[in-house]
């Protein structure tokens, strides 16, 4: 039996940033860069918080009016979620592959808010599908990811924010991928306290995934071995 595993879109295979950035340009006219005043929660999968090459929103520095007009704007787009590109060429496509590969089951996990057009989970598989990946489930998630991973006996749980990749730890026996390309020492202690696996990359992660795959197998052939050595 192969890895059950469950991999998050925005920030992790799904850049969400960059779309943002251009939605934001073209609905302001220019990106400042200096902090009006602090800005108040979004939802969930408008930031990652990661420090990378590519755009955050944090970047745009929006005052909180603005950050509400612009999830408007974004989310009365019609079938938003399947214009985003990935954040690594073809990684939809390597993910059905190793998926295949090694007989994995495979939940892709978001918290989009709704847009316009088809349901969030429709959307997201639409564009999973013209990315490679045939017949994907799309799980919408409302709470912690720890509770899901271990509800549903997940072994990995690849993500590139570390709230959940702790939430994951601590909640479950799944183990935690953390995709962060930035310095580990803005992570805090708690991370590496919990056993939390952490890559530079959506491709280094999935690396991680196929050697967790390879040691689970071997394990599995010597387990069987011993039991043939007992007969």
């Amino acid at each position: 039996m192969g890895l059950r595993v469950a991999i998050d879109l925005d920030g992790t295979i799904a850049d969400l940033s960059r779309a943002m950035h251009v939605v934001a340009t073209n609905y302001f006219g220019e990106v400042r860069t200096a902090v009006p005043e602090a800005a108040p929660d979004a939802p969930d999968t408008a930031d990652t918080a990661t420090p990378t090459d590519r755009p955050s929103l944090r970047d745009l520095k929006l005052r909180p009016s603005e950050l509400v007009a612009l999830w408007t704007e974004v989310l009365r787009t019609k079938n938003f979620w399947t214009t985003l590109d990935e954040t690594e060429p073809g990684i939809v496509a390597r993910i059905a592959e190793q998926a295949a590969e090694g007989r994995w089951d495979v939940l892709f996990i978001t918290t989009r808010p709704t847009a316009t057009g088809a349901t969030t989970q429709v959307q997201s598989q639409q564009w999973l599908s013209a990315r490679g990946f045939t017949h994907p489930s799309v799980y919408v998630v409302k709470g912690s990811r720890g509770k899901v991973a271990d509800a549903l006996g997940l072994d990995a749980v690849v993500d590139d924010r570390f709230e959940n990749c702790l939430d994951v730890a601590t909640e479950s026996k799944a183990k935690a991928v953390l995709v962060w390309p930035g310095s580990t020492e803005a992570l805090g202690p708690g991370v590496a306290r919990h056993g939390v696996i952490i890559t530079r990359s959506i491709g280094a992660a999935i690396d991680q995934l196929v050697e967790m795959d390879r040691e689970r197998r071997g394990g599995v052939v010597q387990s069987i071995k011993r039991l043939i050595r007992r007969r």
